[in-house]
């Protein structure tokens, strides 16, 4: 889990995300439009916070090197979301999530096991070589992968889960 010090862009208008990736469960809604009195929602006890990890995530979730390359992917949206731009006191909303999407990045997760370690072992020991190579180019091993579960992919699933059970929003901000 390499310490990254770059900042994270959505491809589509190059807008910085900042470092640290925090994913926020909100009210139901369709539109981030729709969703009124967003600081009092963002609420940290109900929240997955991907530190600098989505690079290595994006990597071995979409196998490949490039993970901003296919904004429309799942799971692309697992980490990132639908681009938008809405400013919420001193944070910066960079990605939302319908419940109907959510539905979607659940049976995802579901169908590829990621949501126990055998599976997102499974998944990792799988990659391209491509792949493999960016994410050693980046310091992150196979030794890795029990760590990365433990402390990023597994609270990720939880999140999902929890927020899929309350039928909830999501929205990402660069932090």
């Amino acid at each position: 889990m390499a310490g990254h010090e770059k900042q994270f862009h959505h491809l589509q208008n190059n807008q910085a995300l900042g470092i640290s990736i925090v994913l926020y469960r909100t009210d139901k809604a369709d539109k981030i439009d729709d969703l009124s009195n967003l600081e009092k929602q963002m609420d940290k006890s109900k929240s997955v916070n991907l530190y600098k990890i989505t690079e290595d995530l994006g990597i071995i979730f979409m196998n490949t090197a490039n993970p901003y390359n296919d904004t429309a992917a799942l799971p692309y949206k697992i980490l990132f979301g639908n681009c938008v731009e809405k400013e919420v006191d001193y944070r910066v909303i960079n990605g939302f999530l319908s419940p109907t999407e959510v539905v979607a990045i659940c049976d995802w997760i579901k169908k590829h096991n990621i949501d126990n370690y055998k599976g997102f072992e499974t998944m990792f020991d799988n990659l391209s070589k491509e792949a493999k190579k960016a994410l050693e180019d980046i310091g992150v091993g196979a030794d890795e992968k029990k760590g990365l579960f433990d402390a990023y992919v597994q609270p990720l699933t939880q999140f999902y889960f929890a927020t899929l059970k309350d039928n909830n929003s999501i929205v990402i901000c660069g932090e």
